[in-house]
């Protein structure tokens, strides 16, 4: 007989609830109910689950967060599907690494990428998380949609560091650009953008090379990748 762990068992339990709902938020009164659990383990499940990106609490309750789709499930996912052409446009244009990233809680996670034309060049690694901060997609997000706790994510860096970050913000959201020279990968440097659909940022777009080929020409990558998701319909309203 196979053994069953009772955490375990109420954690896939709610996963599934929330699924099944599909648009629909789901109660904590309705996973209590489903679950017959005490309502402070449910919660304190569900809150945990929050934190990690793979339930998002909305107005009358809980749906499924992004860690769900775009860490467990396939590398193609809808949002991939959906600018693929934009995707090997921009390849093609600018000839370096052109990643998807997407914000899972309190981290960014690369979930599809096109390589680069050269030899030398950055890959990156899917489908695992990574700070949101210094990376360039990571300031797009916290930049363009802030969530809760984002201000403590912040007090983490170093003061000095911290002022920089702040100061980037409001050229962020001017631009739609978001900008990494090295913070994160010593010799890579980055441009990020925003793909949005139905006015909502649901991922960002990275291109990063070897700094010395690349920094140079950051802002025009990320006008070319701009100008495309605007041409597609996936640009910043």
């Amino acid at each position: 007989m196979t053994s069953t762990h009772r955490t375990v068992n109420r954690i896939v339990r709610i996963l599934e609830s929330v699924a099944r709902s599909g648009d629909t938020a789901v109660s904590l009164t309705t996973l209590v109910r489903e679950l017959e659990a005490p309502k402070s383990s449910v919660y304190g499940f569900v809150k945990g689950l929050c934190a990690e990106g793979y339930l998002d609490e909305v107005h009358d309750g809980y749906m499924l967060g992004t860690g769900v789709a775009h860490v467990l499930g396939p590398a193609e996912n809808s949002i991939v599907l959906l600018i693929e052409d934009v995707l090997e446009e921009i390849s093609a244009r600018t000839g370096e690494t052109v990643t998807v990233a997407i914000r899972v809680a309190s981290s960014v996670v690369y979930v599809h990428s096109l390589p680069a034309d050269y030899e030398v060049c950055y890959v990156p690694q899917l489908k695992v998380r990574r700070p949101l901060l210094p990376t360039s997609s990571g300031k797009l997000f916290f930049a363009l949609q802030p969530k809760p706790g984002d201000e403590e994510l912040l007090a983490k860096f170093e003061p000095n560091q911290r002022s920089k970050l702040q100061a980037e913000l409001p050229g962020i959201r001017a631009s739609g650009t978001a900008l990494n020279r090295g913070e994160t990968v010593p010799d890579v440097a980055a441009t990020a953008v925003g793909v949005f659909v139905d006015s909502v940022l649901n991922a960002a777009i990275t291109i990063a090379g070897p700094t010395t080929r690349t920094e140079p020409r950051l802002q025009h990558y990320g006008d070319i990748a701009r100008e495309l998701l605007e041409r597609a319909g996936f640009g910043q309203p």
